[in-house]
This record gives C-alpha cells, structure tokens and sequence, in this order.
C-alpha cells in the first residue's frame, strides 16, 4: 500500500463524518444507520450526566431553577465535534503526501464549498412554500451528495496515485453514480425495510423534504388529494398510516416507476462511462477496476 494512503482514506471519512454530523443536526435526524446520531448521543449522555450529579431540577428545588437545555446542548456539542472532523481531515491531507498536499487541499476545498452551497440551496427550498423543479433538485443532489460522496474519493485517488489523466474518465464516472445514490436513498425512505435502512421510513415526509418523489407527485393530484397532501407532508405528528396513503399516492400516480427509470439511466450512463474508461485510459490496475466494478454494481442495488 502507498506511503500516505490510509492517511488520505481517513480524511475523507472525516470529512464525510463532519458533513454528515452537520446534516443530522439541520435535518433533525434522531437516528442514522439504526443508532442514534451524534448531536442526539451527545443530549442522551448530558442528561445522564446532569441526573447523576443532581443538576436538574426536581420538584424540591427552587421553582426558578430550570432543567438545562439539552437537546441545544447536544446540537452544539455535535457541531462542535463535526468541525474537529473537519480540521482533522486537513491535517491527514497535508500529512498523506507533502508534494500533492496543495493540490488536493485545493480539490477537497472546492468541491466541499460546492457541498455547502448545495446544503444551503437545500435547506432554503425545505423552508420555502414553492417546491423547486426537478433540475433544481437534480443539481442540489450533483453537489451535496454525488460529488463529495463518488466522485470527490474516485478522483482524489487517481491525482494520488499520479493519474490525472484518469480523473475527467472517473467523474463521468462518478456523478451519475451520485445521482443513483442520492434517488435509491429517497426511494429506499419510502419503500424500503426500517430494520435495514437504520432509520424510519417515511422520514422525509414528516420533515417536509421536497425530494424528486414529492416534486413529481405534487403536480398529479387533484385538489382533494393536496389538502390530504399538505395535512400530511412536513408536519410531525403523522403514523404510518400517514405515510401509507403518501405511498400509495406516488404509486398510484406512477411517480414511483418514473423515479426508478431515472435510477435506471444514471446507471445506465455510469455503466457506459466504466466501459469508456477500461477502452481508453491504458494502466489502470485491474483489481482496483474489478473493485470500482463491484462498487457500482453494489451502489445500483442497495437495499439500506
């Protein structure tokens, strides 16, 4: 294995810990791959803490006395913790090659301000009434998940390994890739097993994502169904019923076989660009080209 290798394969891990510690905190996600996110493990442990020390208040103590904020405690903590991820990451990057440092520092800082421009495009249509178009949702999707999560590791790892003329054949690799990623992830929200995927099903729809899913569904119903829409998306005291009838909405109305042919063609596109590269970049090392093979293969059939 090369010298600084580990040290580059960290830090991507890092930076994805990071964003995604981040992202669990503005989505408000309580769970993330079965387990409790970061900021919600940091408020369970300061409660406990607080209950073993007597610093909260019971019904004895002074009625100005009030319990300490600790879902804001854990927010904080779990932002705190996500910005070492970061600062370490860069670390790791300076250390795993001194001669390519600059050059990676530059990949990783341009396409993660493209991650956080994406963030930001996302949130603001989450708190807007207008839902965006699909192309919209599309482009957020490129940057926020298909570039840091695919493309960003694809082609880090060719420049590493003194391959640039790899990287242009491994992003038309990577982003549609990305897409497939980010589309399985909303179809597998919906229809997916909870016990697999390590969250509820159904989670999108109590926070009011405007997914690819809802963007197709809305224009499809007729005005009774969108009150019966709008009395469900985004609010949190909906069941599973609830989510039952939004699910039989979007098969009902096609919108779920129309998703699962975008699916289809990103992995159409990224299957055809694998054949392109193994035609037309010479060297490339079989066995790291089996692994990417089974990688996407992998990607186009996940189930969690």
């Amino acid at each position: 294995m090369s010298p600084g290798l580990i040290e580059l394969g960290a830090a991507l891990e890092l930076f994805q810990a990071g964003l995604l510690a981040h992202d669990d905190i503005m989505d408000q996600d309580e769970l993330r791959r079965g387990k409790p996110t970061l900021h919600k493990g940091f408020e369970s442990e300061e409660r406990r803490r607080a209950n073993a020390d007597g610093a909260v208040p019971t019904c004895s103590t002074r009625r100005s006395e009030r319990e300490p904020n600790f879902k804001r405690l854990g927010e904080s903590k779990g932002i705190c913790a996500g910005d070492i991820f970061f600062f370490e990451a860069w670390n790791l990057v300076s250390r795993a090659d001194p001669q390519l440092a600059a050059a990676l520092s530059a990949r990783f800082s341009r396409d993660l301000v493209d991650v956080c421009m994406a963030q930001i495009a996302d949130v603001s249509f989450g708190m807007r009434k207008p839902f965006p178009n699909l192309e919209e949702a599309l482009e957020v999707y490129t940057y926020k998940t298909a570039r840091y999560t695919i493309t960003l590791p694809l082609c880090t790892g060719a420049s590493f390994a003194g391959r640039p003329d790899a990287v242009s054949a491994l992003e038309v690799i990577g982003d549609p890739l990305g897409i497939v990623f980010q589309l399985q992830d909303d179809y597998l929200g919906l229809f997916g097993d909870e016990r697999e995927l390590g969250k509820p099903i159904g989670s999108d729809i109590r926070e009011g994502k405007k997914t690819p899913f809802m963007i197709r569904l809305l224009p499809r119903l007729t005005a009774a169904e969108k009150a019966s829409f709008f009395d469900i998306f985004g609010k949190d005291n909906i069941d599973a019923g609830d989510i039952d009838y939004i699910r039989r909405l979007v098969s009902a109305n096609g919108v779920d076989d129309e998703i699962r042919g975008m699916i289809d063609a990103s992995a159409q596109k990224t299957e055809t660009a694998l054949e392109t590269f193994s035609r037309n970049v010479a060297g490339f090392n079989p066995e790291a080209f089996q692994l990417l093979h089974d990688f996407i293969e992998y990607s186009i059939a996940r189930k969690s």
